[in-house]
């Protein structure tokens, strides 16, 4: 599979679309994406939510593992 570069924006807005999808999901307000680099120096990137809104706050950060 070909990779896409994307605008931070645009790969937070694509994220946060992906954990709206899920049950119950669809008013979590606010995710971050935090850059980490792995033990071989890769980066890869951290998700979480940082606004649940009226969604379960748990449920909202299982959702942001599995989008990750």
């Amino acid at each position: 599979m070909a990779k896409t570069l994307l605008s931070m924006q645009d790969l937070q807005a694509r994220a946060l679309a992906e954990i709206r999808k899920q049950t119950r999901l669809f008013n979590v307000r606010n995710i971050a994406i935090n850059h980490v680099t792995d033990e071989h120096g890769e980066n890869i990137a951290s998700l979480c939510v940082l606004s649940a809104g009226a969604a379960d706050a748990n449920t909202a950060a299982r959702a942001a593992l599995q989008v990750q």
